[in-house]
């Protein structure tokens, strides 16, 4: 069998939903740092260099760990890649650390630039990993039938926080 042209595969990844929220989330992370670096209309907030490297060091490590865990089923699409659902590390207490973590870090150059802009594009980060993770948990109630029961016990981006309702269980 021949392979697909690749401006026609393009084509098609571009269009399939998951790898816009890939491409969005890129662009996102770009978003955060431009606005950290630029000046920002009508000044900047109170800035802390070691509240923002705490931040940082706190969410990078998160990122480490998360990555650690998570072994071959880590991929920056909401689909899983079939390697498995995790649930320990981090992953025992939060549906998604590894976007936590993330947020912790972006959040960090937000308190270091003191940018309200950034702070903006932070929240707009914020925003998309709740619209992404809504489509994420679908595709891993499809893929795991345990994951409903996962998600009914475990927060979605804190410990103890955003449990799945029973109405959303029962797919």
């Amino acid at each position: 069998m021949m392979a697909e042209p690749a401006p026609r595969r393009w084509r098609a990844l571009l269009r399939d939903g998951r790898w816009g929220m890939v491409a969005l989330q890129g662009f996102l992370f770009l978003a955060v740092a431009i606005t950290a670096i630029l000046p920002a209309p009508g000044g900047t907030w109170p800035t802390s260099l070691a509240i923002s490297l705490a931040l940082v060091l706190v969410g990078a490590a998160g990122v480490l760990w998360t990555g650690r865990s998570l072994g071959g089923s880590l991929t920056p699409s909401p689909v899983p890649n079939g390697e498995g659902m995790v649930a320990a590390g981090l992953y025992r207490w939060m549906r998604h650390p590894m976007y936590t973590a993330l947020d912790l870090i972006c959040l960090g150059v937000a308190v270091g630039s003191g940018k309200w802009t950034c702070y903006v594009a932070v929240a707009a980060l914020c925003a998309f990993f709740e619209v992404k993770t809504r489509a994420e948990e679908g595709y891993l109630r499809e893929a795991y039938p345990g994951y409903a029961q996962y998600a009914a016990r475990t927060g979605k981006f804190l410990p103890g926080i955003g449990r799945a309702r029973a109405s959303t269980r029962l797919r």
